[in-house]
């Protein structure tokens, strides 16, 4: 049973001049975009902020073209790409409201109060936007990292994210890194008919041996213990050189060998972190920051679009009812508190009967 009455926000509102959002949303990948449609549906103003130009997060950005087969729902699988497409149309259909191209910079607190709460000012490079509630869903891993040596050329046949399937076809292709990512980008390439070359910087792939094997099996080459040394154009191609004295040519190259952390960011937000760098949380995921919390990959171990959705509308809804119900939530962290004690001396008194 429904937990609430789906409220419509009035279409013929002014977006545009609203003194405060309701609730700011950092992020629209499936944590952000799941958090978005539970608080417009229970008619919060809603803003999503998003770094990137496309709403979807990891499934738009690291596998748009490949089957996601864990997703309940989705017996065939479904892209990245059209996943993405379908929630994020639900949350324009919801009347949630994006800005994108903005990176955060930070979150302030002010001293102006609306209906009992103290307004966080919420900053990125662009704008600034006043809020009585945050939910940080920008993940983990913020931006592909780079290698230098394949920057130098500003090639737009240097990618750091896996291209569309037709650009595969009948190309040559050399994918840079030796994990899951890069090696169903190489599985992918050759299911088009690409030459695929593969440059693993360790001297075993970390991937699945499933994917590795069976990309060796379909012609596909894996070369280990190698980097590249340098990169060059040559009659249209990129020519690569090896660190082991071997080169390859390419029309395209892939590049897949993680992310940079966004411990940084976090550590500007003034938040209490994890040991690995992510952000801690207690059980309602509201961060050391009162009325701000964090979903998703920033702070979960288990990194999985239905979990990031989880998370998102949990949280949601927690921010949803410190709104509509103040105090509500420190009443709860209260009343497990106490039963948290009562459990402790029930466990010492059974300790000393022994």
């Amino acid at each position: 049973m429904a937990d609430f009455k789906v409220t419509e926000l009035d279409e013929n509102l002014d977006f545009g001049n609203l003194p405060y959002w309701d609730v700011v949303i950092i992020g629209a990948g499936p944590a952000g975009l799941a958090a978005s449609l539970t608080t417009a549906h229970r008619g919060l103003t809603t803003l999503v902020i998003e770094a990137k130009d496309l709403p979807g997060g990891q499934p738009q950005f690291l596998y748009a073209d490949k089957k996601i087969v864990d997703i309940p729902g989705f017996p065939d699988g479904i892209s990245g790409e059209e996943l993405s497409s379908r929630v994020y149309r639900q949350a324009v259909d919801a009347l949630v409201q994006f800005r994108f191209n903005e990176e955060l910079v930070t979150v302030e607190e002010t001293e102006q109060v609306e209906k009992e709460d103290l307004l966080k000012r919420v900053v990125t490079k662009q704008s600034e936007y006043l809020c009585r509630k945050v939910i940080l869903a920008c993940g983990l891993l913020h931006f592909p990292r780079k290698l230098p040596v394949l920057d130098a050329l500003q090639s737009k046949s240097v990618f750091y994210k896996i291209p569309k399937i037709g650009d595969y076809d009948d190309s040559q292709v050399v994918i840079v890194g030796g994990g899951d990512s890069a090696l169903d980008a190489a599985v992918m390439a050759r299911d088009r008919k690409a030459e695929v070359d593969v440059v693993v910087r360790e001297d075993t792939p970390i991937a699945k041996s499933d994917s590795v094997d069976r990309l060796i099996a379909s012609g596909g080459r894996v070369h280990c213990g190698t980097e590249i040394a340098s990169a060059e154009f040559n009659a249209g191609l990129i020519r690569l050189q090896l660190t082991n004295e071997s080169s390859l040519t390419a029309d395209y190259v892939i590049v897949q060998i993680g992310f940079l952390s966004a411990k940084e960011t976090f550590q500007r937000l003034d938040l209490r972190l994890n040991d690995d760098g992510s952000i801690a949380i207690d059980p309602y995921f509201e961060t050391s920051r009162r009325g701000i919390f964090a979903v998703g990959d920033v702070h979960g171990d288990i990194k999985l679009v239905a979990v990031a959705w989880a998370e998102g509308i949990q949280a949601a809804i927690y921010a949803f009812k410190e709104i509509t119900s103040p105090y509500w939530l420190n009443e709860k962290r209260l009343r497990d508190q106490k039963i948290a004690m009562i459990g402790d001396k029930i466990a010492q008194g059974a300790g000393k009967g022994r």
